[in-house]
């Protein structure tokens, strides 16, 4: 749950922190004064992605912080344990954006990527808005929210069916792509015949390269090598060369280490390695200097090898190792375009396997999605009739369709609101407060079954009031005992019915425009679920009205 939020140069927001606590937290205030903006601070913080015009005119960034408490959250402690953050029973949560548009997303002071974030904050905290009704609307999403409300109870079938449906596009690819090469396949395949019938005349051999250019470099410095080996050989050979010299050395170095006792054995021992390798350099040069020899034609094949070599290279744009590699690959192309026709009933023939995988696979999905699709309806058949909507029938469709990503039928969320009214689509109700409640009833199933700590309402109960409002009330009241309920309201019955009430106002301080908080109690709490009732002017009447409606909403609590 969050526990307190700090924001900071946010839009109008000057300075905020915000203490929240468990159950039901309510945020009410005149339109425009910042509300909307509270849970926009908070959307930066589970990942929604910012923009340079959040920063308060004149500062350089706006900086949102939230504290959770995640003792309770296995799933949250887990990721931070996979991506190596530091871990706690509180997780600090950091959002800075820059006035350049940079943002900044920090867990547990360790900085994290955007997507990172999300991963985490997706395990905690949900905010439902008008984007996310949207969102709820469309029947494309529908399939979704049905494998989330299963838990994974069949996701190692929609895993398998998914792998499946991979393979089976992939293969269609191909095929397409070898069909598509029939109409140049000629043209192609003499071009590639010649390219692979010159490199293969031209025998590349691996590592060829290096050993040319030593061979080459030996040759045309034939002179400069073999004087400079006459001159070593004769150091060490001549007369008074420096072998005999560290002969008669190691001869009179042994007479003064006998004389003395062994004291220079250790001396001796290095020398006598001195003459030993220098005898082995005498040799080692002298048989280098016997088989070096200077062959102009050699040096002109090995040049002209080069060449070809390098034109190759040139002309393909590979190096020598690549030019070896496209050999390999212009005859695996050369023999599948020779073999078209064998290729495509092949792939046919496999495309025919996987289409009867996925029949198989999608109808197991198909059957497991159904099960499961009645007990969601019975479930969302109980949280709407609770919100008065004892009318109404609702239906999960499921459509035979070719198969696709998701599986062999497509599913949607059909309402009739009314009795005698036909069943249609999410996105065709009228009225909002129908709207409105649907929603809410979904969102209570889906928040359960993604096993999140906090959700955050903003302006869910749109459209409605009188019984359906209070009905709606003690709805995101029941959720509250399970979860943390953050919800911007405009309704006096959510407000009366609410553990904390938050009051949103703007003032003008030096000339600029700030948001304060105040937490409501007692007499504030009344005179503002009494100006919720009656719109502007607060009157002895509305008074009562709201003390009553607090008093009776007590008595629900309790």
């Amino acid at each position: 749950m969050l526990q307190t939020l700090s924001i900071r140069q946010f839009a109008i927001i000057d300075e905020l922190d915000i203490d929240i606590k468990d159950g039901l937290t309510v945020l009410s205030g005149e339109t425009g004064a910042g509300k909307s903006i509270i849970i926009d601070a908070i959307s930066m913080l589970i990942g929604a992605r910012a923009s340079q015009n959040l920063v308060r005119h004149g500062e350089n960034k706006a900086v949102i912080e939230g504290v959770f408490d995640i003792d309770d959250n296995p799933a949250v402690n887990q990721l931070l344990i996979e991506k190596e953050i530091a871990q706690d029973d509180f997780m600090i949560v950091k959002r800075e954006i820059m006035k350049s548009g940079k943002s900044i997303c920090r867990i547990n002071n360790q900085t994290v990527t955007l997507s990172e974030l999300k991963q985490v904050m997706q395990e905690l905290l949900d905010i439902h808005g008008q984007h996310e009704t949207q969102h709820l609307l469309k029947a494309k999403f529908h399939i979704r929210l049905l494998d989330e409300f299963s838990k994974g109870r069949y996701q190692s079938l929609v895993e398998e069916y998914t792998a499946t449906y991979d393979v089976f596009q992939e293969k269609k690819d191909e095929l397409k792509r070898l069909e598509r090469k029939d109409e140049s396949l000629l043209q192609r395949l003499d071009l590639i015949k010649f390219q692979h019938n010159e490199l293969t005349q031209a025998k590349l051999l691996p590592g060829e390269v290096n050993s040319l250019k030593e061979d080459i470099n030996r040759l045309r410095n034939f002179e400069k090598l073999n004087n400079e080996l006459t001159k070593a050989v004769s150091y060490l050979s001549d007369e008074n060369n420096i072998i005999d010299k560290i002969f008669d050395f190691n001869e009179s170095l042994k007479e003064i280490d006998d004389v003395l006792n062994g004291e220079y054995q250790s001396l001796l021992e290095e020398t006598n390695s001195v003459y030993y390798l220098l005898e082995d350099a005498k040799h080692q040069l002298y048989d280098e200097l016997t088989t070096n020899e200077y062959d102009e034609n050699h040096l002109n094949e090995m040049e002209a090898r080069m060449n070809l070599i390098q034109q190759f290279e040139r002309k393909y744009g590979k190096d020598h190792a690549e030019l070896i590699t496209l050999i390999a690959e212009l005859e695996t192309e050369i023999n599948q375009i020779e073999n078209l026709e064998e290729s495509t009933s092949n792939l046919k023939e496999e495309i025919k396997k996987q289409y009867q995988l996925l029949l198989e696979i999608g109808a197991q999905l198909s059957k497991e999605r159904r099960t499961d699709a009645l007990q969601l309806r019975s479930k969302i058949l109980d949280e709407i009739y609770h919100l008065e909507m004892k009318s109404a029938n609702f239906e999960i469709a499921f459509t035979k369709i070719e198969p696709g990503p998701s599986g062999l039928e497509a599913i949607e969320f059909m309402i009739s609101p009314n009795k005698g009214e036909p069943l249609k689509s999410l996105d065709k109700i009228a009225s909002g407060g129908e709207l409105s409640r649907i929603m809410l009833a979904l969102k209570t199933i889906f928040a359960e079954s993604k096993g999140q700590t906090a959700i955050l309402f903003d302006e869910v109960d749109t459209g409605v009031s009188g019984r359906v409002a209070q009905k709606m009330a003690e709805k995101m009241k029941q959720i509250s005992e399970h979860i943390q309920v953050i919800c911007i309201s405009h309704l006096p019955q959510v407000a009366a019915i609410s553990d904390h009430h938050l009051y949103i106002e703007k003032h003008e301080k030096d000339d600029r425009t700030v948001t304060t908080v105040t937490e409501l109690t007692g007499k504030d709490k009344v005179r503002e679920v009494a100006r919720m009732i009656s719109g502007v002017e607060v009157t002895p009447l509305t008074l009562d009205h709201a003390a009553e409606l607090i008093s009776q909403n007590k008595q629900h609590k309790g």
